[in-house]
C-alpha cells in the first residue's frame, strides 16, 4: 500500500519531476508564428488602405470647405478671389505652418502634410486639384462654377485617378 501524500507534497513532486512538461515545444511555437504571420499579411494591407482612404476623405472635406469659401468670398466682397491670402479673409485654409497666405493659387500643402492643393480659375469656373506624392491615384479633383452654382468633387481610387468633374 502506497503512503498518502498531502497536497503540498504532491505539488512539490510535480514541480521537481523531470518528466513533467512545462512550456511549449519548438513546433508549437513555430506553428503559432506562422499563423500570426498569415493573419498579419492579411490585416496589414487592409489597415494601410483604410489609413489612405481616411487621409483622402480628410483632404476632400478641406476641399469642400475651399469650394464654399470661394463662393462666400465672391458673395461677400463682390470679386473673385485670386489668392490663398484672399480666401483667408473669409475662412482660413490651414497648412502645417498656419493659414495659407500665398499671393496666388499655386500649390500649398494641407495640414497633415499628405496633400498638395492648387486652384485654377477660368471664366468663373474654379478647379481645385489635390495630389499626393506617395499615392498618385488617390488624387482629388473638384470644381465650383460661380456662374451657374454647380460644384462637384471626384476622388481617385487605388485602381484609377480621379477624373475632372463636370461643373459646366
Amino acid at each position: 500500500m502506497k503512503p498518502k501524500l498531502d497536497v503540498t507534497q504532491s505539488l512539490h513532486l510535480q514541480r521537481t519531476n523531470p518528466n513533467s512538461q512545462s512550456g511549449f515545444t519548438l513546433s508549437e511555437v513555430m506553428i503559432t508564428i506562422v499563423i500570426v504571420g498569415i493573419l498579419s499579411s492579411i490585416a496589414l494591407p487592409n489597415y494601410l488602405n483604410q489609413v489612405n482612404r481616411s487621409r483622402q476623405s480628410e483632404a476632400a472635406s478641406t476641399i469642400s470647405q475651399i469650394q464654399t469659401t470661394i463662393a462666400a468670398h465672391a458673395d461677400e466682397f463682390g470679386t473673385l478671389p485670386t489668392s490663398w491670402a484672399e480666401l483667408n479673409e473669409t475662412s482660413a485654409v490651414m497648412t502645417d505652418d498656419g493659414p495659407a497666405t500665398k499671393d496666388n493659387f499655386q500649390a500649398i500643402t494641407l495640414a497633415g502634410g499628405y496633400y498638395d492643393v492648387a486652384i485654377s480659375n477660368t471664366d468663373n469656373l474654379f478647379t481645385i486639384t489635390a495630389t499626393r506624392d506617395e499615392a498618385h491615384n488617390l488624387n482629388i479633383v473638384a470644381c465650383v462654377n460661380l456662374t451657374n452654382g454647380a460644384s462637384a468633387i471626384n476622388k481617385g481610387t487605388k485602381a484609377a485617378a480621379a477624373a475632372a468633374p463636370n461643373c459646366g
